[in-house]
């Protein structure tokens, strides 16, 4: 178990609504992607994220 919410709040920024997607790369390194759809009361914006497990 990793809380993500250090991650999506690193910008200091909007916080990104909810993860879509993850997966383990070759390397083993651990990638989140948010996708918050661009409506109303979103930016709209899609965030790649390389997770650093401990």
């Amino acid at each position: 178990m990793h809380d993500l919410l250090p991650e999506l709040s690193a910008t200091n920024g909007w916080v990104q609504e909810k993860v879509e997607g993850m997966a383990i790369a070759g390397n083993g390194g651990l990638y989140v992607v948010t996708d918050n759809d661009g409506v109303d009361d979103a930016t709209g914006e899609t965030v790649l994220i390389r997770v650093e497990l401990s």
